[in-house]
């Protein structure tokens, strides 16, 4: 589960981790309460790239809310901004990056940190410019501002059950290091340890919240190809045969075995809250009956009027009349995973 830049900041303020002085803004009225001369206005969405994207914009008190305006309701990499936080704008030497993570295979937390943070901190790492070393109370990262940082992050990721903690850029300013920005991902298996984030439930992303009401398997990833199937193994597999025909995966959604008619309606209901581009469903009948995932799709589709591309690769149980269904509302099934994925990375 992700938690919204504003939400992850709170939790840091809570640990003594100094963010900038912020407002969350949801509508023109709430700037009344808004006294800074140079601001920075970020839309709260949960997709990455969004400083490229637009998605961050500098004011003062002349246009701040022209800006704001002009944020609130527009999208982002296919996500609607409705909320933005307004923060004073920092005085800012240097950029760092600092961040704490669970590596599966090394069975621990590692801890990650560069002095050259920012948008293209993902070049620092593969130029070999990352410090990369297990997380240990006795760790040092040389630099004494950043390792009282990394283990407050540590004392973070223990109490809120996280599977990452990142501060991207870590600002060095004349007070001091300031996160300012903020990214935090919850393990979802661990939520029922905590009641607490119940306050924070608003800063997670819509399609998150309403998979979880569902109780369905899903993870928001940053392609523009929703993606849905039924067993987490398939779905991986799809993702991956997507990828490597060029496309970009928007999530993973699996509905699980013995999916029907409604299970399927709510899977489109979510992935489409994200408003990809296009959707690919790939569905392998065993117990699942291909008929009854034929009618979801074709219900929710003649319901809600679905305008952007569907391909359906389905196999199994009940196929013949399951494409009989898709192809009265024109939608055609494929057999093949690799023709269904080349078709929809295509369109």
């Amino acid at each position: 589960m992700k938690l919204k830049e504003y939400a992850a900041k709170e939790i840091f303020r809570r640990h003594s981790i100094p963010v900038p002085r912020g407002f969350l803004v949801r509508g023109i009225a709430d700037l009344a309460a808004v006294d800074l001369r140079g601001a920075v206005v970020k839309a709260q969405v949960l997709v990455g790239g969004r400083g490229k994207a637009g998605g961050i914009a500098y004011a003062d008190s002349s246009n701040l809310r022209d800006t704001v305006e002009r944020l609130l309701g527009s999208e982002i990499r296919g996500e609607r901004v409705n909320e933005v936080l307004v923060e004073e704008r920092l005085e800012i030497q240097e950029e760092w990056y600092l961040a704490l993570t669970v590596d599966g295979a090394e069975k621990g937390v590692v801890c990650l940190f560069s002095t050259q943070g920012g948008v293209e901190v993902e070049e620092m790492a593969r130029m070999g410019k990352m410090v990369r070393l297990p997380y240990t109370p006795g760790m040092d990262l040389q630099r004494p501002g950043a390792t009282l940082l990394a283990h407050k992050l540590y004392e973070i990721m223990r109490r809120y059950d996280a599977e990452l903690v990142e501060i991207n850029p870590l600002a060095v300013t004349e007070r001091g290091l300031v996160a300012a920005d903020a990214k935090m991902i919850i393990d979802e298996n661990a939520l029922f340890r905590q009641p607490g984030l119940a306050s924070l439930e608003e800063a997670v992303g819509g399609a998150e919240k309403k998979a979880r009401e569902y109780d369905l398997q899903y993870v928001e990833l940053e392609g523009d190809t929703a993606v849905i199937g039924n067993g987490a193994g398939l779905v991986m597999a799809t993702l991956d045969v997507l990828e490597y025909y060029g496309g970009r995966p928007a999530n993973f959604l699996d509905v699980g075995g013995g999916a029907g008619v409604e299970r399927m309606e709510q899977a489109l209901e979510v992935v489409l809250l994200k408003r990809p581009k296009k959707v690919f469903i790939n569905i392998f009948g065993g117990i699942t009956r291909c008929d009854e995932i034929a009618l979801g799709i074709a219900n929710y589709k003649e319901r809600v009027g679905i305008k952007i591309p569907i391909v359906v690769r389905m196999i199994g149980t009940n196929e013949g009349e399951a494409k009989e269904i898709l192809r009265a509302h024109g939608i055609h099934a494929l057999d093949s995973l690799e023709e269904g994925v080349r078709r929809v990375v295509e369109l």
